[in-house]
């Protein structure tokens, strides 16, 4: 017998976790399906933990920046009891040095301004006194380890840096998604691991569930693709390869 659910999100990182307790919290039914053995076990766990605002596009700065008010208080934001320790945030703020090649740094300017997330311009002579010691010659352009010029400068100075104070980093990027996990269930939310979407299924060009790679199949008339590198796959099953980018998504059925 086929096993059916209001919502089927496909990935068990940080985002597909969070999406699974959101739903779960308005009372969706929701199937998280990783094929990994456990939440946040992918690019999550090699993810560097930074928590930042400056992003090259206005949506994901702006929802980078709600979601700092969440990392810096996460105890409240999930808001339940589990039975795993809480992850620590702390807070750092970010310095972003200007060179020849980060341009875009100037660009961050009006997208700052625009969603009101504070920045400090900061003069080569002031670096130190955020990073103690700091080493100001510009390194830019990256070069491969091959390379015989490879660690030495390619000019005396950058010219600035920029520092974001609504920023830092979690102590484990993949506890930080466990936590999210198990307030999930507090809510009903379900996790299946070591086990893959196989096929998306569809009735009449919308989405009516998957076929996992045990051979089962699981109802829903929403599908939720949030698998990370292996998100593209995903979409491509799906017949929406074509018709998604950062900016302007555009879904066939309920897949997104």
């Amino acid at each position: 017998m086929n096993q059916r659910y209001d919502a089927i999100i496909n990935g068990a990182g940080i985002i597909g976790a969070y999406t699974a307790f959101e739903l779960a919290k308005k009372s969706y039914k929701t199937l998280s399906v990783d094929k990994l053995p456990e939440a946040g076990y992918g690019s999550r766990s090699g993810s560097c933990a930074i928590i930042r605002t400056y992003y090259s596009a206005l949506k994901t700065c702006a929802l980078a920046y709600e979601g700092w008010h969440y990392w810096k208080d996460c105890k409240d934001f999930i808001g339940v009891e589990i039975d795993h320790d809480l992850i620590t945030y702390h807070e750092t703020g970010c310095l972003v040095m200007k060179t020849d090649v980060s341009q875009q740094v100037f660009r961050f300017y009006k997208t700052m301004e625009e969603i009101e997330c504070p920045y400090t311009e900061v003069p080569i002579n002031k670096i130190d006194s955020y990073i103690p010691g700091a080493n100001t010659s510009s390194f830019s352009s990256a070069k491969t380890l091959e390379g015989e010029t490879f660690g030495e400068p390619t000019a005396s100075s950058v010219s600035g840096a920029v520092f974001f104070p609504r920023g830092g980093y979690v102590n484990d990027p993949k506890l930080s998604t466990q936590n999210v996990q198990r307030a999930a269930e507090v809510h009903g939310a379900q996790f299946k691991f070591n086990t893959a979407v196989a096929k998306i299924l569809q009735v009449k060009g919308r989405v009516s569930g998957v076929e996992l790679s045990d051979g089962s199949t699981i109802e829903a008339l929403i599908v939720i693709s949030i698998a990370g590198p292996h998100s593209s796959n995903i979409n491509e099953m799906a017949g929406v390869a074509d018709t998604l980018n950062l900016l302007r998504l555009k879904s066939k059925g309920s897949v997104v």
